[in-house]
């Protein structure tokens, strides 16, 4: 039963104690009725309006958790920085305005509707929290947005209190548990992911990132273990495929971690043909480039992203360009050829979820000198890669660091060591697609100078 409904039966429970008990005052002290009538009517009206300030916090909270979604509190940060550039800007030279005058208003409206929704949702929070202090789904939630803008001990704080009203509520536990590995607290970390997971025994974030912090704190076996209940749990879980593979790599098990990060055998870079529409790859990529650019989602450093010194658009393909259908088309025939030469094997987590038809996005982001995808993974894909638009000059085989290049099998984590991970990076040229399964743990390493990088990332989901 939902909160409003219990609410609603509360009050009709009220009610009808009323009536009975006006009814048994009047006939049992006749002379005393409106002593007695004006009792109950003072604990009717203490009643309803409680029940009243229930109903407002919830209606204030299921307003919240629609906010929520598109709360973006690092994108507001970036967005006003630019904003205040390009006003500066504006202020020194009219000419350079003019020329930034698109790029500017478009930053500001990025800026107004993402700061909006964002504070609105922090209204709506804080408004059901004060009518109703002990709501836990109110408090988790602000944790999460708390979690979010990186105030860890603050988003701590309200994940206890609705514990303290819920003990038994398991996504406040592995919020909770969040919160605590943010700070390096991994000792307090896996105990609540592991008081979450004996509450929900199918909470399956609470299980791979049980399996990270085990790792974090240098405990493989545990973190193994916590894998494979996770694959239980979801056989296809990325997070833990990612994680059991690096649990393996620590243990000294190479061979079985070779099959799930088979580098050679698994990463493709493969050149893209360019559509007949255009002359070449140059013009082909330079209106790839123009579309990015002036790509109405493109967003710095998105609250939900993991970009660094970086733009981000939302996918592509939502409303696609005639450009993005073009590009599609090509990209998607380079993904069939890299499927086709795959070999099926049931059991394996990749090679026996060769899909027959797939779902795709793609997510186009621009990087600055510095600027990088920090390690990741995607959850719920079968195949991801990146499409090289732009690479800067600066991006070379004969640099040892690798600036620029992508680089495979660094963890989400701070390891107690990194002597046992196995890395490798692929280097990125104009006009090629990079395909690799989508539980590799990937990020870009930083570069210098004044070109951009441009790329778009896309995911393969199977359907079939």
């Amino acid at each position: 039963m939902s909160l409003l409904a219990k609410v609603f039966v509360v009050i009709q429970t009220i009610l009808v104690m009323v009536f009975l008990g006006m009814t048994s005052s009047l006939y049992q002290h006749r002379r005393d009725w409106r002593t007695s009538y004006m009792k109950l009517k003072g604990r009717y009206q203490v009643a309803v309006s409680r029940a009243a300030k229930e109903i407002d916090a919830l209606r204030t909270f299921v307003q919240a958790k629609g906010e929520l979604v598109s709360a973006k509190e690092r994108e507001v940060r970036s967005l006003k920085t630019q904003l205040d550039q390009a006003l500066s800007a504006s202020q020194r030279n009219s000419t350079l305005f003019q020329q930034k005058s698109t790029e500017f208003t478009g930053l500001q409206e990025n800026f107004n509707k993402i700061s909006g929704r964002f504070d609105e949702a922090m209204t709506h929070l804080s408004a059901a929290i004060a009518a109703a202090p002990d709501y836990a789904e109110a408090r988790n939630s602000l944790g999460i947005v708390l979690l979010e803008k990186r105030e860890f001990d603050e988003a701590a704080v309200h994940f206890s209190r609705a514990l303290e009203v819920r003990p038994d509520f398991a996504g406040a536990h592995a919020n909770l548990g969040n919160a605590h590995q943010e700070i390096g607290a991994f000792d307090d970390a896996v105990k609540s992911y592991r008081k979450a997971l004996s509450l929900d025994p199918q909470h399956r974030e609470a299980a791979y990132r049980l399996a990270s912090a085990c790792l974090a704190r240098g405990d493989s076996e545990s973190a193994l273990k916590a894998c494979d209940n996770c694959l239980e749990i979801d056989p296809h879980c990325q997070h833990a495929l990612a994680y059991k593979a690096l649990a393996l790599q620590a243990l000294g098990k190479r061979d079985e971690a070779q099959v799930l990060y088979a580098y050679d055998q698994f990463i493709h870079l493969a050149d893209i043909a360019v559509p007949s529409r255009y002359d070449g790859l140059i013009q082909f990529n330079d209106a790839l480039a123009k579309t990015v650019r002036n790509h109405p989602s493109l967003v710095w450093e998105p609250f939900n992203r993991v970009t660094q010194g970086g733009a981000v658009s939302g996918d592509l393909l939502l409303k696609p360009t005639q450009t993005i259908k073009m590009f599609e088309g090509v990209l998607r025939r380079a993904i069939d050829g890299y499927r086709e030469s795959l070999n099926e094997e049931p059991g394996h987590p990749f090679l026996a979820r060769i899909p027959r038809s797939y779902r795709l996005t793609l997510i186009a982001s621009i990087l600055k000198a510095g600027g990088h995808h920090p390690a990741h993974i995607h959850e719920s894909a079968w195949l991801s890669g990146v499409y090289y638009v732009r690479v800067p000059k600066t991006v070379s085989s004969t640099d040892l660091a690798h600036a620029g290049w992508l680089e495979f099998g660094r963890p989400d984590y701070f390891p107690t060591a990194d002597s046992h991970l196995e890395l490798t990076a692929r280097q990125p040229h104009d006009g090629a697609a990079l395909f690799f399964p989508s539980y590799f743990f990937h990020g870009t390493i930083p570069f210098e100078g004044a070109e951009e990088r441009i790329g778009i990332a896309f995911d393969v989901y199977p359907m079939a």
